[in-house]
């Protein structure tokens, strides 16, 4: 059977249509679905289908192609990945929907009068009662090694500095995991023991975050020249981006966190894993608190009263973390 032919007139219809497709002039009718692209430039399409420019879905200000700045994960041993230093931008990552958002100017803080305060906080201790921000957390217990957990170590530990730094006169806090929003202090520093799947490695770090000025420096170094002396551990030399991330130096992304001015750092004491490392943290925690203690003790005295809160500082602007939105 011999197809059939088509007319003239069909012909030259459809060679119309498929012109009028190719060239972009084909408009559909009413209630029928456009062409992609067809949303003007600058409006983004809402989850119901509308298109105005004030009900644009926002991406998440904290999440997108990287982890940001300070994302809650406790430093090398629970696995949080914090992203690289801030940079001022739109927290919406779309160009020209939004200014980007300015700087801050946090003023000089007024500091009573009285003994110089330090914060020394015991790594996973009481993380199950940490806030929504930092939910995590919640059940992360750290290294161990030889039967001995890290959150327990650390609290023994914290404990010892404190009452080193009391019988010089000073104020100290012992703090758990949550830290009190903006806490403000002449120096803050957050104990913790490392682990590996390695037994050889071994050794002590200490860290500071992506912050501002010479005295958290300052205070690394002092920390990791009086602790080194004082227990004869050698220097790990590999510091990971979640002790420079840490979640409590990270006061434009987390409102558990210490306040701009506090000269903050971290330090790892040894590997639970390591047999020598942790006959040390666990059979001379004094001698491992002295060192700890000397290097806060240090600080104090190179660091004159109220220098670090002598000046304004300009900081990100606060954008609170919210965790990215599990997959069903």
């Amino acid at each position: 059977m011999r197809p059939p032919v088509l007319p003239l007139w069909a012909l030259l219809a459809l060679a119309l249509g498929t012109l009028a497709l190719l060239t972009g002039t084909f408009r559909p009718p009413a209630g029928s679905p456009g062409r992609l692209g067809s949303i003007p430039a600058g409006v983004a399409r809402s989850p119901l289908g509308s298109t105005s420019p004030s009900e644009a879905p926002v991406a998440d200000a904290t999440h997108g192609a990287t982890e940001p700045p300070g994302a809650p994960g406790e430093a090398g041993d629970v696995g949080g990945a914090p992203a690289p230093p801030y940079q001022a931008q739109s927290p919406l990552r779309e160009p020209g929907l939004v200014p980007p958002l300015a700087p801050v100017r946090v003023p000089r803080p007024v500091v009573p009068p009285g003994p110089r305060r330090i914060g020394i906080q015991a790594g996973h201790w009481q993380t199950e009662q940490v806030p929504d921000e930092l939910r995590r957390l919640e059940h992360a217990t750290g290294a161990s090694g030889g039967g001995v957990m890290e959150g327990q170590v650390n609290l023994d530990v914290a404990r010892r500095v404190a009452a080193i730094l009391r019988s010089h006169g000073h104020d100290v806090d012992v703090l758990p995991t949550t830290v009190p929003p903006s806490y403000l202090a002449d120096v803050f520093l957050s104990l913790h023991a490392d682990g590996s799947a390695d037994p050889g490695m071994r050794g002590y770090k200490a860290a500071h975050g992506s912050r501002r000025g010479p005295y958290e420096g300052q205070l690394v170094q002092a920390v990791i020249e009086e602790y080194g002396r004082a227990t004869g551990l050698p220097v790990d030399p590999v510091v990971s981006r979640n002790m420079r991330g840490y979640y409590a130096f990270s006061w434009s992304r987390f409102k558990s966190s210490v306040a701009p001015h506090t000269p903050a750092a971290i330090l790892e004491m040894g590997f639970l894993s390591n047999a020598a490392d942790r006959r040390l943290l666990v059979g001379d925690p004094d001698g491992v608190a002295t060192g700890v203690a000397n290097g806060v003790l240090r600080f104090l005295e190179e660091v004159p009263a109220g220098a670090p809160f002598a000046e304004d500082i300009v900081v990100p602007p606060f954008i609170p973390f919210r965790p990215a939105p599990s997959s069903p």
